[in-house]
């Protein structure tokens, strides 16, 4: 399944920078925000740098909604905190990511992968304390021990060196939602 998966992500990342070259590099996006002024390079991403940012991408669209719903729905001000950290911090990610993918002439993707969709539609039919447990153990905890493999991965190997250093730079964040998740489900079983 993860190869399926991984050829479904790679086949998405080749039309979308088919699709970039098309549009003849008309979106390319203004320097806000790189940080010590150093702007991103200008150059052609390869369809692993491109499988990676529609990754990263529909990762920090899902985080951003389903924090966005733990600030409502959870019963635990814990879980609400953790939802308003997770909406910041994937924010942040996620113009960033925007960014660097802009500079370079090609544009992430703007809609929810449908796996993504499924797992926010999942927990928009949740309350309260069973809501908070399934946000932890599933967008907490699994999402962000998948996120983190991805992630390191990509640190590793992109071609692109602004979203190697991207990558590299996220970790951090990624393993500290996991650890804030991991701490809140220990609370729960508690």
């Amino acid at each position: 399944m993860q190869f399926h998966r991984t050829s479904l992500l790679a086949a998405c990342a080749a039309l979308l920078v088919a699709g970039c070259a098309a549009d003849g590099g008309m979106h390319s996006g203004m320097h806000t925000g790189m940080g010590a002024g150093a702007a991103p390079s200008r150059g052609a991403l390869s369809a692993a740098d491109m499988a990676f940012v529609a990754n990263a991408a529909g990762t920090d669209m899902y985080e951003i909604q389903a924090g966005q719903l733990a600030m409502t729905r959870a019963s635990m001000p814990q879980v609400r905190s953790y939802g308003q950290m997770l909406v910041n911090h994937h924010t942040m990610s996620s113009n960033e990511l925007k960014t660097i993918v802009n500079a370079k002439g090609a544009m992430p993707p703007a809609a929810l992968p449908p796996d993504k969709q499924a797992k926010l539609a999942q927990l928009q039919g949740l309350q309260g304390a069973d809501f908070d447990r399934q946000f932890i153990r599933m967008t907490g905890v699994a999402d962000h021990q998948v996120a983190i493999g991805q992630f390191e991965q990509a640190s590793r190997s992109l071609a692109d060196t602004d979203l190697r250093g991207f990558a590299t730079k996220t970790l951090p964040v990624l393993r500290q939602h996991l650890g804030a998740a991991q701490d809140i489900a220990g609370r729960m079983a508690g």
